[in-house]
C-alpha cells in the first residue's frame, strides 16, 4: 500500500493508497476513513476544500442515477422496448410505454431503429442495476439533427462552469445549442463553424491520452475559457 499525504499539492493516486491525515480533515468523495487514517478507494487527483479531502475521479465509468439526463443509442430492440447504450455498466430499456408516440406492438423500428440517438432522462435503477429510461417530458426526444459528442462524466461539471459560466461562453462563442447530459455526452445543434468550435474545446477531454479530468487538460481547459 502507497502511502500519500494531505495538505501538499494535488496529486494522483490509486485504490489502496493511505492518506495521513495531518489536519483533522474529514473523508469526502472516493475516500474512507481507517485506522485512524485515510484510504483512497479510486483512481483519482486528490483534491481539499473546506477541510474536506477528497477525489476527483479519473476516466471512471458512468453510474446512471434516477432523474439523470442521458443521451443514449439503440443498440437493439424487442418486440415491446428498445435497449439503449448510455455509457454505464448495463444497459437500459426503454419501454414503449414511455416512449412519446403512440407506438404498437412490434412496430418499434417505425420510430427508431439501432443506432439512433435519443435524449433521455433515468426513470428507475432496481437493486440488481437494471435502469429503465423515459422519453416522456420536456425536452426528451429522437436526436434526429446536429452532432453528439463525448467528454467523459467526470468532465462535464468542469465544462458546464460555475453556475454555467463556461457553458454560456461556449453558446455565445459558437452560436451552438449545447445539451450537455450527466453521462458525459452533448449534443450539439448549429452551424458546421460552431460545431467545429466546441468540438475543438471539447477536445481537451474526449482527446486526452491520459486520465481526466487531469490538471494539465484542467489547465488548458481554463486558458481557453479566459481566451473567449
Amino acid at each position: 500500500m502507497n502511502e500519500v499525504y494531505s495538505g501538499a499539492q494535488e496529486r494522483l493516486v490509486i485504490p489502496g493508497d493511505r492518506i495521513e491525515n495531518k489536519g483533522g480533515l474529514s473523508a469526502g468523495s472516493g475516500i474512507i476513513k481507517l485506522n485512524g487514517g485515510f484510504v483512497a478507494t479510486q483512481l483519482g487527483h486528490l483534491l481539499e476544500n473546506n477541510g474536506v479531502i477528497y477525489l476527483q475521479a479519473s476516466n471512471s465509468t458512468y453510474i446512471p442515477r434516477s432523474g439523470d439526463l442521458v443521451i443514449g443509442f439503440v443498440t437493439s430492440m424487442r418486440s415491446n422496448l428498445w435497449m439503449f447504450n448510455i455509457g454505464g455498466p448495463f444497459e437500459a430499456l426503454l419501454p414503449m410505454s414511455l416512449s412519446p408516440w403512440n407506438t404498437q406492438f412490434g412496430d418499434l423500428e417505425e420510430h427508431m431503429i439501432v443506432g439512433d440517438y435519443a435524449l433521455l432522462r433515468v426513470q428507475e435503477v432496481d437493486s440488481q442495476h437494471g435502469v429503465v429510461c423515459t422519453m416522456k417530458g420536456i425536452g426528451l426526444r429522437k436526436i434526429s439533427t446536429g452532432v453528439v459528442e463525448f467528454i467523459g462524466s467526470n468532465s462535464t461539471k468542469i465544462f458546464i462552469g460555475v453556475e454555467g459560466s463556461n457553458l454560456q461562453k461556449i453558446k455565445e462563442k459558437s452560436g451552438c445549442r449545447i445539451t450537455v447530459a450527466e453521462n458525459g455526452r452533448i449534443w450539439l445543434e448549429g452551424s458546421e463553424e460552431g460545431i467545429s468550435t466546441v468540438r475543438r474545446i471539447s477536445a481537451h477531454f474526449s482527446n486526452s491520452n491520459t486520465p481526466y479530468p487531469n490538471p494539465n487538460t484542467i489547465k488548458n481547459f481554463n486558458k481557453d475559457m479566459e481566451g473567449l
